[in-house]
């Protein structure tokens, strides 16, 4: 999207998430995160090629974060599974770091078996 002024880089936290989940996504077939946000929310989507389109476009993992007052990730969805399984189940409740590394571990084994 274009802007006549240079948009505010997002904050840290949100980059952090693609930069831990990239090594983990990128040898199944998902692009780097794209990371956008604000201060206060923010979004990184892993886009993966073909795999389980329905329509030949890109398959998206959306990862939500919102700093209430600390950062925490609030939804993960799979746009790949069906609609009753799009959004990922994870810890809501737990730090950032913890949310990170269970993300970490188990995506991988859940996604490269779509």
């Amino acid at each position: 999207m274009f802007s006549p002024y240079p948009s505010p880089s997002p904050p840290v936290e949100i980059d952090r998430v693609a930069t831990v989940l990239d090594p983990e996504l990128t040898p199944i077939g998902f692009a780097s995160g794209q990371v956008s946000g604000t201060d206060r929310a923010g979004q990184v989507i892993f886009c993966r090629g073909l795999v389980d389109s329905v329509d030949g476009h890109c398959v998206d993992l959306v990862i939500d974060l919102e700093s209430t007052p600390e950062w925490r990730i609030t939804d993960v969805r799979y746009w790949g599974f069906p609609s009753d399984r799009w959004h990922l189940e994870f810890d809501r409740d737990a730090a950032i770091e913890q949310q990170l590394d269970h993300l970490a571990r188990s995506l991988p084994l859940l996604l490269d078996r779509c």
